[in-house]
């Protein structure tokens, strides 16, 4: 029995005491269960412990963006080989992100994110060790599948563990530490590539999680399943929206290399939404279902969805595009280009547990609204990087968009999960992780074929002066500037770094449009929830006090 059924027993027995003016007391078996799992819950160590995994779970997708230059070195690989290192993680992240709610809902979540946890330790180590290209993405989709438990049931378990009012404080806390954690990845990740090798940057989760498990398992209390132990979990839902997800995705990459028109770029494309298509009507019919569709529809969660959507698909392209060019282009070392997206990893730190309080004061749809515009100016001014941009210019605009960022996301979130139904939250939470999951995979594809396509047209006209130009289509494409100095001159790889800045830029310049444009429209869809009133802030005091 955890909090939300202890909360459920005591509304229908206050239900029952207007009914018969005699409710009965809790028993001392609930007042048991309801003691431990609060006091577990509120154990510091039991919130670094998944903290800590959380943290590890991020780092492994932010950090590989700065490894990705070294990994292009070493295998001599193209963009999609890049882009599928990445999306690996995130696609077999999404596939469990459903199933592993409902199933901590159904067997119980600590016992399920330990198994997540081992699992990610085993993807590490593969990864690690990987003697190939193919290995390494492998070892990402074995990561990918432990972190689809371990983020999914983290926040599940602590949400569902505390009162509905203090979720959103939760949430800004919870935000803080993991951000405050993952403000030193990108420096951690940074040395740790440039001065140990990107196998390092594996290397470390084996260590660290070896630690975070045996925490795990002493701090955080074993929990039951309660009413939604008999809900079957939608194995082929789940897979079909993951199966148009790789489509789309894998269509999207070969862009690199082809025409949008090229069979081999529009028939994944075409396939994948047919197959979301067949989930759809799956849906439609099917007795399980891939969540809980009724509540889902409850405002504000699919504007708040909507919102999400378009930051994760925004920020895991943009971030994967800027660290090839920083490092490739403008010559940043790793450690460098960790220094350059600090500032965004420090604002979350201190912007994150403000978050609420400005929701409190002014609703969540002006929250929102602050937060998605600062975002947007940070990518506007991450789109004016030159050739010749130096490390202090691109810090800055990192930390414009971590203010933004750090503002906008924890009241999104918190939005979202306080309309979401207590005994449903590990359900509902884990459909939105696949949502951020799938957006986040498409963000890279999408961001990326923008790039490519800018990338293309203008080395085709800016590198028509240089010797067998179209052959080198491909490696500028690429970012691959540091092998074209290296094959065709410094001429040839000045020519191909404007080039390439060009189409990262422009990709940047169109994000930060959407996001602005969500901006506004979030500031009336949203509107004043969240709000806090006068009244709540200062109750009344009852009739006859003094």
């Amino acid at each position: 029995m955890d909090l939300a059924q202890l909360s459920r027993i005591q509304a229908q027995k206050e239900a029952n005491s207007q009914a018969n003016q005699n409710a009965p007391v809790p028993t001392s078996e609930e007042k048991s269960e309801f003691s431990k799992v609060r006091l577990g819950m509120a154990s510091n160590l039991a919130l670094i412990a998944l903290a800590t995994g959380q943290f590890l779970v991020g780092l492994d997708l932010s950090v590989m963006s700065v490894a990705l230059p070294r990994i292009q070195a070493d295998f001599d690989i193209g963009m999609a080989q890049m882009q599928w290192a990445m999306m690996a993680y995130m696609v077999a992240g999404a596939a469990l992100a459903v199933p592993a709610g409902a199933l901590g809902d159904r067997t119980g979540r600590r016992r399920l994110y330990l198994i997540g946890a081992s699992i990610f330790v085993v993807g590490s180590a593969v990864s690690a060790l990987s003697p190939d290209m193919g290995v390494l993405i492998v070892g990402r989709a074995i990561q990918g599948v432990g972190s689809g438990f371990m983020g999914t049931l983290a926040l599940a378990m602590l949400t569902s563990a505390v009162p509905h009012d203090q979720i959103a404080k939760l949430i800004g806390l919870w935000t803080a530490v993991t951000s405050g954690a993952s403000a030193f990845g990108p420096l951690i990740g940074g040395a740790m590539v440039q001065f140990l090798g990107w196998r390092w940057m594996f290397g470390i989760n084996v260590i660290l999680m070896a630690l975070v498990i045996p925490l795990v398992m002493r701090e955080v209390p074993r929990d039951l399943p309660d009413g939604t132990a008999k809900r079957k979990v939608d194995w082929l839902g789940s897979s079909l929206l993951t199966v148009a997800m790789i489509l789309v995705a894998g269509g999207l990459s070969m862009l690199e290399n082809n025409k949008y028109y090229d069979p081999i770029v529009y028939v994944p494309v075409a396939c994948g939404f047919v197959v979301l298509l067949i989930m759809v009507m799956q849906q439609r019919r099917s007795i399980t279902k891939l969540t809980n569709w009724a509540s889902i529809k409850v405002a504000p969660i699919p504007a708040t969805l909507t919102i999400s959507v378009l930051l994760s698909l925004v920020l895991a392209g943009a971030m994967m595009q800027q660290m090839l060019l920083v490092q490739n282009v403008l010559g940043f070392t790793p450690m460098m280009a960790g220094i350059s997206s600090f500032g965004a990893s420090l604002m979350l730190v201190v912007f994150s547990p403000i978050s609420p309080r400005i929701m409190g004061l002014i609703g969540l749809g002006p929250t929102t609204g602050i937060g998605l515009g600062a975002t947007a100016i940070g990518l506007f001014g991450l789109h004016l990087t030159t050739t010749t941009t130096g490390l202090l210019q691109i810090a800055f605009w990192f930390a414009v968009m971590g203010v933004g960022i750090g503002v906008g996301m924890p009241a999104v979130s918190a939005g979202a999960m306080m309309s979401i139904p207590r005994d449903q939250m590990g359900t509902i939470s884990g459909f939105m992780a696949l949502i951020s999951s799938i957006s986040a995979v498409l963000g890279i594809a999408i961001i990326g074929a923008i790039s490519a396509i800018r990338v293309t047209s203008d080395w085709l006209v800016r590198g028509a002066q240089i010797p067998d130009y179209e052959s080198l289509t491909d490696n500028v494409v690429s970012g691959a500037i540091p092998m074209i100095l290296k094959t065709n001159g410094e001429t040839a790889a000045a020519t191909a770094g404007v080039s390439y800045t060009v189409g990262v830029t422009t990709a940047l310049m169109i994000a930060a449009i959407g996001v602005a444009i969500a901006a506004v429209v979030a500031v009336f869809l949203l509107g004043s929830r969240g709000k806090t009133t006068k009244a709540t802030e200062h109750p009344a005091e009852p009739a006859g006090t003094a």
